[in-house]
């Protein structure tokens, strides 16, 4: 895990983008499909996905089977046991919902960080106890995306992008939509200017800003925006998509 882990924070460190699938199922096929299919990440959410604790693992080695995207998982709010059970599983980076301020920020931080390195993670060698040899990991913790998207975190932003320990920032654009009083998916000045000032945010502070699309039309926009870490599909979307689309052509 570590080879692999540092290569994408090298990457990302360098200014590379990143497209993502977001898996809402727990398709272990879908999760092999969207890995070789070149995607940089892959995302299991634990939030609004069926993700759950006991799909992890096989979830995480579907990923890995078939291509080389950053094993990441969103958790279904900032708890400790949650975040450090990820960790122990081996998931390479760990989003966090409804971050809305430093304390919140901090306390992310502090449960994938050993108490070598300031946190208070408890050591559960989960994932190499199935995999390889237990080793010395103390140094080693995944990558750490917060997300942005109430009206809290969105006025604690630039204090929230600079707590040390925080890789990037992750943008919810619905739940943000709501914050600024508008309606997701409509064109609104307010939920604009938010996205502008949160990429402002991150790019201040050196960490990478992230943000969720629906497609890759959606997600190309974004790039051109700045952001650089990019969900581009979701595996029940995509292949609803697909299907509907496969259907319509054989129909005449």
């Amino acid at each position: 895990m570590t080879q692999a882990l540092e290569s994408h924070r090298a990457r990302l460190a360098a200014g590379e983008i990143y497209n993502g699938l977001w898996m809402m199922s727990t398709s272990q096929e879908l999760a092999k499909v969207g890995s070789a299919a070149g995607y940089d990440y892959v995302c299991l959410d634990m939030q609004h996905g069926f993700t759950r604790p006991t799909d992890v693992l096989r979830l995480t080695d579907a990923i890995r089977a078939s291509g080389s995207a950053l094993v990441t998982a969103r958790v279904s709010a900032n708890r400790f046991t949650e975040i450090g059970m990820l960790a122990d599983a081996g998931v390479e980076a760990v989003i966090v919902p409804l971050v809305s301020n430093v304390a919140e920020a901090e306390a992310a931080v502090s449960a994938l960080d050993y108490p070598s390195r300031g946190g208070d993670r408890s050591w559960g060698p989960t994932a190499e106890l199935m995999h390889k040899a237990v080793q010395d990991t103390r140094d080693e913790r995944p990558l750490l995306f917060v997300m942005i998207e109430n009206k809290e975190g969105l006025a604690n932003v630039e204090k929230i992008c600079e707590v040390p320990g925080i890789d990037g920032v992750y943008v919810g654009p619905a739940d943000l939509a709501f914050a600024v009083d508008a309606l997701p998916g409509q064109p609104n000045d307010a939920h604009a200017e938010a996205l502008v000032r949160i990429r402002t945010a991150a790019d201040k502070a050196g960490i990478v800003p992230g943000i969720h699309c629906g497609d890759g039309t959606e997600a190309k926009v974004r790039k051109e925006q700045g952001f650089r870490f990019i969900t581009s599909a979701g595996d029940i979307g995509a292949a609803g998509r697909a299907f509907r689309e496969d259907l319509a052509t054989a129909r005449g």
